[in-house]
């Protein structure tokens, strides 16, 4: 048996015993010294194994963002000016913007809603709403209570505010649209009436309605103006039904929304007749409505209205076992006659109001709003009549009349015997005004007791003497 060298190795291979050394190549060639210029030059093997590669972090970029919200001064003005949708979001999902925002919270909360919508933020302010404040994250002390934190406006606060502003302000454009514009002041006197409107007692109305602080002058007269407007739109042959008194069904309501839904003619509102005859029957009570006429008005089968929500809005905290409660609307109308605010002496002045230019006395040009898009609205160069419709007016007036136009030079021309008819009439009243003024003078003399002729002659005998 042969001897076992070592391990076994496959048809036509070779061990290593077998391999011819050459003690004369013992050194491996230089790459270096081939002498070809392509070939890379070694210059150095050795490593600086000194350095600890894992130290060796990457310095982060600039971020616009963060850099922000970190400095101490620009975080506010930022924070101001984010949208509403924007400044939720990041309120949610950044943990570092949600821990500065919270660290001054009140001004930040604040701050945001009167930069946004600042008549909504004061009017609609967190301690009429209590419900919508929350307690301090930093847990500030109320009062100098270290066990008690305070009270401080939420991000509901916020929404709210913004949402009523957005609706008052829908409100009022699509009057405007139609042509009923209002003055400036208008949207405040709105929300005012919208926070009576909240209120579910008559105490508390009462009060909100005689701080004249609060409720001045101006702000009757405005919101009154504002209902004869709403009055107008209703009561248009042509936009709306004819019926005046659904204004006084909207604002009889809890809030503004309604009001709204209506102007924009939402779906499921306007076209939903059920719906609005639940409305009837919630806001009125059955002695007031009519229900020979409407007999299913008053049959809890037919409108499917429980009969514990029968004028539920005319009792006090909106519940059936509550004291009878006046209307806002009707309470703002009393208290206005308190203060003795004659309203129907302004009345033509707010019919005529956003449609006469009294200082060029023309016309104020009327918006419109094309059908087939309800974003496009334009306003004529000239209000309506245009000049060619007054002129075609004036001279149909005149030829009733009798008074001919030259068409070339346009001209009046007028008859001789209209002149004289003319000049006759205007000296018969200059006589007339002459007498008159004569007639005057005598009365004058007969109160005073002086007879000028005889006062003339003891004049003279006092200088004789």
């Amino acid at each position: 048996m042969a001897d076992d060298s070592g391990p076994s190795k496959g048809q036509n291979k070779r061990t290593a015993d077998t391999i011819d050394m050459d003690t004369s190549t013992t050194t491996r060639p230089s790459l270096s010294d081939s002498g070809d210029p392509t070939v890379p030059q070694i210059l150095r093997r050795h490593h600086n194994r000194r350095i600890i590669i894992a130290n060796q972090v990457p310095q982060p970029k600039f971020n616009v963002y963060k850099a922000l919200i970190r400095h101490p001064n620009l975080f506010f003005q930022f924070t101001m000016r984010l949208p509403p949708d924007l400044m939720e979001h990041l309120f949610a999902i950044d943990k570092e913007f949600h821990y500065r925002f919270n660290h001054y919270s009140n001004s930040n909360m604040i701050d945001y809603a009167l930069y946004h919508a600042p008549d909504a933020a004061f009017i609609f302010s967190p301690a009429v709403y209590p419900e919508y404040t929350i307690s301090d994250p930093m847990l500030r002390p109320m009062d100098n209570r270290p066990h008690l934190a305070r009270d401080i406006p939420s991000m509901r606060w916020t929404k709210m505010v913004f949402y009523r502003n957005e609706v008052v302000k829908e409100i009022l454009t699509r009057l405007a649209i139609e042509g009923h514009r209002v003055p400036k002041n208008t949207n405040k006197a709105l929300m005012l009436f919208w926070v009576l409107m909240a209120y579910n007692t008559t105490s508390k109305r009462q009060i909100f309605l005689r701080d004249k602080t609060i409720w001045s002058d101006e702000a009757l007269l405005l919101f009154h103006l504002f209902v004869v407007k709403l009055d107008m739109r209703f009561s248009d042959p042509v936009l709306g039904e004819g019926i005046c008194g659904l204004s006084d069904v909207l604002l009889r309501q809890k809030t503004l929304t309604v009001l709204k839904d209506v102007l924009c003619r939402k779906k499921g509102v306007c076209d939903d007749y059920d719906k609005l005859s639940d409305i009837m029957i919630r806001t009125y009570r059955m002695r007031y409505l009519d229900t020979d006429t409407h007999a299913w008005l008053d049959d809890g089968f037919d409108n499917a209205v429980h009969i514990d929500q029968w004028g539920i809005l005319t009792r006090e905290k909106w519940v059936a076992t509550g004291r009878s409660m006046m209307s806002a609307i009707d309470m703002v109308r009393a208290e206005t006659a308190k203060r003795g605010i004659k309203i129907q002496q302004f009345i033509l002045d707010f019919v005529t109001y956003g449609f006469v230019d009294e200082d060029r006395g023309t016309n104020i040009p009327c918006p419109k709003e094309w059908r087939w898009s309800k974003n496009v609205v334009q306003v004529p160069a000239e209000g309506w009549p245009v000049e060619g419709v007054r002129g075609e007016v004036i001279r149909g007036l005149d030829k009733m009349w009798g008074i001919e136009w030259d068409e070339e030079e346009e001209v009046v021309v007028v008859n001789s015997e209209d002149i004289e008819m003319v000049d006759a009439d205007e000296d018969d009243d200059e006589d007339e005004d002459e007498e008159d003024e004569e007639d005057e003078e005598d009365e004058e003399d007969e109160e005073d007791g002086y007879d000028y002729e005889e006062g003339s002659d003891v004049d003279a005998e006092g200088e004789e003497e």
